[in-house]
């Protein structure tokens, strides 16, 4: 009976390990597929001068993986969606944290795989890389790990290996402290012999800024004289802008910025006589603002005004370029039309007033403002600037007779 269960114990043991060697190789296998997209090429030839540059995200990955084993296998995922181009020491670095993560009670084999695999890559690296503390760190999980497994003669050879490195990177280390300080005492040599070169340098400037004074003086006076006249040419400039400014303050309402009655009736003349002596047309709107004085009455004077800015605001927005409007005097204003017929300066004097009716100004505080617009033609009367004028402010009263609010054509037989 003890035969028979021996050799059952013994058939039981080897499935157990071939199933074992089995799970091994497949999660090996899954883990390798994790990166199987990643382009790694790994030359043949050691170059043991080259310090391949890592990537943050892998330095980044490698710290989690010796803290918090389940956030960095979630992490190793998402770098498979990045598509990564590894090289050798980014390759070296992701066998260490693969072995972090499998690093758990009952896992040794699979740390170890891990580590053999990144330590096979040692060839493809430079020496100060390998003793860094970054990829040391494999031997002194590795020592862990076969101490645990109880194989002691292997950890303390893998602890040998760290230590060695170790001090390899720590003799590194004051290697470059020491030609830092020897830098550092070079630069305060130099800084020595600066101080020396400026003291000379400076007996030399003394000497110099005598002449330099010199110097100056005559630039100084050369300076005067020039700002004398900068200062000469910007009150001349300034004159000129002024008396420019003033020219046109003439010609302009100062409450409205529109044509004042001086500028619309030199602009009339001129016109008037082009037009009769071209045979073209020539038309003239007279427009007055309804009922302004109750404005005035009720709302007050500042009322009035900002009614008279926005009467003179929508009529030039619907005038032509070549128009030229006016305000003329109080709420009237006047509009000069070359180049238009009656039917076309009826059309422009409607648009007025329907913009003018339409609008409500938040300033008028709702009133209604409404502009009664007479019209007159060159051929209603073509003797002068002066009668033309005339006969459209006759037009316009009779639209004022008519309800306000309306465009009213000069007709001979209106009474002037």
């Amino acid at each position: 009976m003890s035969m028979k269960f021996i050799i059952k114990m013994f058939i039981v043991c080897f499935i157990a390990k071939a199933l074992l060697n089995n799970a091994f190789a497949n999660d090996i296998a899954g883990q390798e597929q994790v990166f199987n997209d990643f382009n790694t090429s790994l030359t043949k030839q050691k170059d043991v001068t080259a310090t391949f540059s890592i990537d943050q995200k892998i330095l980044s990955l490698k710290t989690l993986s010796e803290y918090d084993i389940a956030a960095a296998r979630t992490k190793l995922q998402e770098l498979q969606q990045i598509g990564l181009e590894l090289n050798q020491a980014e390759y070296y670095l992701l066998h260490v944290i693969r072995a972090n993560i499998a690093n758990v009670e009952g896992q040794e084999h699979k740390v170890v795989n891990w580590l053999n695999k990144a330590i096979k890559l040692e060839p493809y690296l430079s020496e100060k890389q390998l003793n860094s503390p970054e990829f040391a760190s494999a031997y002194l999980v590795l020592a862990d790990i076969y101490h645990r497994q109880g194989a002691y003669q292997k950890a303390y050879d893998s602890k040998k290996k760290y230590i060695k490195k170790h001090s390899g990177h720590l003799k590194l280390q004051n290697s470059l402290r020491m030609k830092r300080l020897n830098e550092k005492y070079q630069m305060a040599k130099k800084h020595e012999e600066n101080e020396l070169l400026e003291q000379n340098s400076e007996l030399k400037r003394l000497a110099l800024a005598r002449v330099e004074s010199q110097r100056n003086k005559q630039n100084f006076n050369v300076a005067v004289t020039l700002i004398a006249g900068l200062l000469f040419f910007f009150l001349l400039l300034r004159q000129f802008k002024i008396r420019r400014a003033l020219k046109i303050l003439a010609k302009t309402d100062s409450l409205t910025n529109l044509a004042n009655r001086r500028a619309f009736f030199a602009n009339g003349y001129s016109y008037m006589e082009r037009a009769l002596k071209e045979q073209s047309e020539l038309c003239v709107l007279v427009i007055d603002i309804d009922n302004f004085k109750q404005v005035n009455d009720n709302l007050g004077h500042d009322v009035g005004d900002k009614a008279i800015c926005y009467v003179a605001e929508l009529a030039s927005e619907t005038m032509r370029s070549r128009d030229i409007l006016a305000r003329i005097g109080g709420e009237e204003f006047a509009a000069i039309l070359p180049d238009a017929n009656v039917g076309q300066a009826r059309a422009i004097a409607e648009r007025i007033r329907e913009k003018i009716q339409q609008s409500n100004a938040v300033e008028l505080q709702g009133l209604p403002i409404t502009v009664s617009i007479g019209l007159a033609s060159i051929n209603d009367g073509n003797k002068n600037f002066d009668h033309l004028l005339h006969i459209a402010d006759v037009a316009m009263y009779q639209a004022k007779t008519n309800g306000r609010n309306c465009v009213c054509n000069y007709q001979p037989s209106s009474t002037e």
